[in-house]
């Protein structure tokens, strides 16, 4: 039976999703926001160096990494952090469960009801505009 192909991240460009493997190549990446070594990141990582090489141009290929040459080793930079990552996969679920990822949509789902009402939406924004000027 043939797998069926992933929804693309929207929130993130379109981006595939990492896979495991991918993953937890990605959270070395990610510790390391201003680049870090192919040679660096082998040392890591148990797999044969062509596995990991194949893994590294994935993630690249995936639009997650920036990777430059100088001179043996690649240097891998992250392109999307790991928070919006994390919230494309989010939204993405919410999408797939509620079918939508507005926020005031979940608070409804959340408290049983369909909508909210225009008062309820006005002030569920309120919090929201609050929290954010909090980050």
């Amino acid at each position: 039976m043939a797998r069926k192909a992933e929804k693309p991240l929207e929130r993130i460009g379109g981006k595939k999703r990492l896979s495991v493997t991918e993953l937890k190549f990605m959270e070395v990446i990610w510790a390391h926001p201003e680049g870090i070594s192919s040679e660096e990141i082998y040392q890591r990582f148990p797999q044969a160096r062509g596995t990991k090489s194949t893994i590294l141009y994935n993630i690249s290929e995936k639009g997650y990494v920036e990777n430059r040459q100088e001179g043996l080793h690649h240097i891998y930079t992250p392109l999307v952090t790991r928070l919006e990552y994390e919230q494309a996969l989010i939204c993405q679920e919410l999408e797939k469960s509620f079918g939508s990822s507005s926020f005031e949509r979940l608070v409804a789902a959340f408290c049983g009801k369909e909508s909210l009402t225009e008062k309820q939406k006005e002030k569920v924004r309120e919090l929201m505009d609050e929290i954010e000027e909090e980050i």
